[in-house]
């Protein structure tokens, strides 16, 4: 297998991803020797509503892994234009404390209209991240919302962040992201209203899990303690996610911690806490299972978008591929249905 490229200059990287994100020349080449990598660098997912504090405690973090020598990549992922498809942001300001590091590369990335908060091809970039050496790789989500937690299939660990003052917003996010979450931080917790937030969250975790944060182990052959929730199909996915009680000899408990990011107060604790997540999906190989899905997934991506090339249009394009157009005629005349056309595009593409 290849070992990773030995580290390049910025324009080397930004002219890596760039081919890899727009798909142009050579990019397969590049994919093609990331995806032989025998490992890949940790990816830390950040996520949370907007307002939380991601940019602020990406910054804390990626100065506190920079100084101690790892080198480690952002990737941060912006709203997209419905006519340009560039970020919305751009490349706006985030960074104070890693900014001087040499060993730190940030990229802001449009999302291009792809839902669940990410970029379609945040994993493509992974790999390549990886191939120029980045130990670490943190990817700051688009404000996220109740549907908005596809960071938790390409991350090997998912922070999720509130803030006080949310209120009604942490119970609506309970459903999405309460249940992505490795390692939950009530951010800006200086303010009034931290103990109650950080204990709104608990309390949902509780209903779930049972046991300390962190690792519980087996001990003297007896099994941990259950929840006392019912066994759903939501409750299960987390267990096979973390550990189930009943069988295993170890699970995770997601910890809730409260910081300051803007202040660097609990940083070192947030950061000790990934790192001891990512530890124990190793020792579990609950690691080795998200990778298999994460390739899965993008085996998908991959397939959806080479079979969708034909009948898409390029962003703020106002033109109708020629193989759709008819079709829409017809839908718009009330001849046909959508999922007609559909069918029959389909099948004429099998035919060809």
């Amino acid at each position: 297998m290849p070992e990773a490229m030995p580290p390049g200059d910025r324009r080397q990287i930004a002219r890596a991803i760039s081919a890899v994100e727009n798909r142009s020349d050579g990019y397969q080449s590049f994919l093609a020797q990331a995806y032989r990598l025998p490992r890949w660098a940790d990816v830390i997912g950040i996520t949370g509503p907007p307002g939380t504090g991601k940019s602020t405690l990406m910054d804390a973090l990626t100065a506190h892994w920079a100084a101690d020598g790892a080198r480690i990549a952002i990737l941060a992922i912006d709203p997209s234009s419905p006519y340009s498809g560039g970020a919305v942001l751009g490349d706006r300001i985030r960074r104070t404390r890693s900014e001087g590091f040499e060993n730190t590369y940030f990229r802001s990335l449009s999302s291009r209209g792809h839902l669940g908060g990410l970029t379609e091809t945040a994993t493509d970039l992974v790999a390549v991240l990886s191939l120029f050496g980045f130990q670490r790789v943190i990817i700051e989500t688009v404000g996220a919302g109740q549907s908005d937690v596809e960071i938790h299939d390409t991350a090997d660990c998912t922070v999720v962040l509130t803030v006080p003052g949310l209120g009604d917003g942490v119970q609506a996010s309970k459903a999405g992201l309460m249940e992505i979450g490795d390692v939950f931080v009530v951010n800006k917790a200086d303010l009034p209203g931290a103990d109650d937030a950080a204990l709104d969250v608990e309390r949902a975790l509780a209903a779930v899990y049972s046991g300390q944060p962190g690792v519980n182990l087996r001990r003297d052959g007896a099994a941990l303690p259950p929840a006392s929730r019912a066994l759903t199909a939501g409750v299960a996915a987390l267990q096979r996610r973390h550990g189930d009680p009943r069988w295993e000899d170890s699970a995770w408990v997601p910890p809730v911690l409260r910081l300051v990011a803007s202040e660097n107060r609990q940083v070192p604790e947030l950061a000790a806490a990934i790192d001891a997540f990512i530890a124990w999906s190793e020792r579990s190989e609950r690691r080795r299972r998200r990778t298999r899905e994460r390739a899965y997934a993008q085996v998908v991506r991959a397939l959806s978008a080479m079979l969708l090339a034909p009948y898409s249009r390029e962003p703020g394009s106002e033109e109708i591929p020629a193989s759709v157009e008819p079709w829409v005629d017809r839908i718009v005349a009330g001849a046909a249905s959508p999922l007609e056309a559909a069918q029959a595009l389909a099948k004429d593409r099998r035919l060809q």
